[in-house]
């Protein structure tokens, strides 16, 4: 049971830095990271296990953090998905409660800019993630070039995600 209980500790201690890089875009900007230590690093997941544990948190309603208690429930059951989960919001929940009361009663021109300091932080984690998942899942020119095309033209036109993902599964298809 030693290893089982080193493992829930692992995986809440991770998940409790990990947290702490949530910032702006949620846990979806952390993709990149979260691979490599649990895949990489822990060898806990395949990468296609991974992807399809984010495809499922991606297309499931619900809260954007939901990989982390699919990773912690694939990596060591109920146990896993429950210290995953707890581990990934004690300290936003700690931080946000107590810092937020207290900016919002001291705002000044020197918080205002430091928020706004964490949007090309926010942006290039974005980035990242994109690179990950598709490093791992375009392995042709096709799906590439899809890709890309997609990244390059939702710089230009704002339209939801769900339809660039709609937009390039149909190019997808109907080129395959």
């Amino acid at each position: 049971m030693i290893g089982g209980l080193q493992q829930l500790v692992t995986l809440a201690w991770h998940f409790a830095l990990i947290s702490f890089f949530a910032v702006g875009g949620g846990v979806s900007m952390l993709v990149p990271q979260m691979h490599a230590e649990f895949v990489q690093q822990f060898h806990w997941l395949s990468d296609r296990s991974f992807l399809e544990l984010l495809a499922v948190a991606q297309a499931a309603p619900g809260p954007n953090f939901l990989l982390v208690p699919l990773i912690g429930f694939r990596v060591a059951g109920w146990p896993g998905a429950i210290v995953s989960i707890s581990g990934f919001l004690f300290f936003p929940v700690l931080i946000s409660f107590f810092v937020g009361r207290l900016l919002h009663q001291h705002e000044n021109e020197w918080i205002v800019r430091f928020r706004r300091g964490f949007r090309p932080v926010t942006g290039g984690l974005w980035i990242a993630s994109g690179l990950v998942v598709a490093a791992t899942v375009d392995h042709g020119p096709v799906p590439i070039v899809i890709t890309i095309a997609v990244a390059l033209i939702s710089v230009v036109i704002d339209i939801s995600p769900i339809w660039w993902c709609l937009i390039a599964g149909i190019v997808g298809y109907a080129l395959a």
